[in-house]
């Protein structure tokens, strides 16, 4: 079996997108990684409710997935600049071709589509036909969806004028061009993610309930979340009414609230260090 194919993120002024919509789909089933969709839906270019692609990543889920031999990180401006000045004409003829092939793949899908729509008009006209075969045709000659011979009319079948905008230029663009030397960060920021993206647990932003995450135990479409996570430094003060807060909070939307923290290694010269969790859940509500 070949080896499955690292996940392209691209590093864009300081923020990490994901714009491959099948990169996405594979995060989303292998990695536990949703991200948040932050583009705009073509069909619904004022909407503020449902958004598209790219999918952004929060750092410490990139730092995950560079852990986990998931994902690489790429310079996304410098790896385009460059793919479009070292274009020779062989590969900007296959560029064009691809975008000619996936415009002619677009036409016939929508011809289809209207031929099928066409066919069910005519199938409701003949009934109609039918159904009035008594009373005198005021027109003989062409109805609605219909030729005098009873076939349907495909009206705009064939779009001369069709664009496709690729979603994605991963497939123009060596996979090794300017990827960036990230190294993952050893700083306590972020090591509660990780460790609940390892354990299998999927982390959504969680300001809609005044906390850092929401931790699910599975994919978010189908789960509700189970915790109301913060992370804190080993050795940082917790204010106290930052636990009664989240406790109550989280234990009114029937959730459990959790902090952890990345715990330092017994000695300094192990290199070990484990993240402890705890939940807290408010009783007496």
């Amino acid at each position: 079996m070949d080896p499955p194919e690292l996940i392209r993120i691209a590093n864009i002024a300081g923020r990490y997108l994901v714009f491959d919509p099948d990169a996405v789909s594979a995060l989303r089933r292998k990695a536990n990684t949703n991200g948040t969709l932050v583009g705009t839906t073509p069909q619904q270019p004022t909407q503020n409710i449902f958004l598209g692609l790219p999918i952004e990543l929060r750092p410490e889920e990139v730092d995950a997935l560079i852990r986990t031999n998931v994902a690489y990180v790429v310079d996304d401006v410098a790896a385009h600049q460059s793919a479009l000045h070292s274009l020779d004409s062989d590969s900007r003829r296959a560029y064009i071709g691809s975008l000619r092939l996936r415009k002619q793949t677009a036409q016939k899908v929508f011809a289809e589509m209207n031929a099928q729509k066409a066919s069910i008009a005519a199938s409701k006209t003949e009934r109609l036909r039918d159904s009035s075969s008594a009373l005198p045709s005021t027109n003989p000659g062409t109805t609605d969806g219909l030729k005098s011979d009873g076939n349907p009319v495909l009206r705009n079948s064939q779009v001369t004028l069709f664009g496709v905008t690729p979603t994605s230029s991963v497939n123009h663009i060596p996979p090794d061009t300017h990827a960036l030397p990230v190294e993952p960060r050893n700083s306590e920021q972020g090591s509660l993610c990780q460790f609940m993206l390892g354990n299998g647990y999927y982390m959504t932003p969680g300001l809609r309930f005044g906390s850092r995450y929401s931790v699910y135990p599975g994919d978010p479409l189908r789960f509700h979340a189970h915790f109301m996570a913060n992370e804190y430094g080993w050795e940082e003060e917790i204010p106290i009414l930052d636990i009664v807060g989240g406790g109550r909070l989280a234990t009114a939307v029937k959730k459990a609230f959790l902090i952890g923290g990345r715990q330092p290694p017994p000695s300094p010269d192990t290199a070990l260090r484990t993240v402890r969790t705890f939940s807290i859940e408010w009783a007496g509500m």
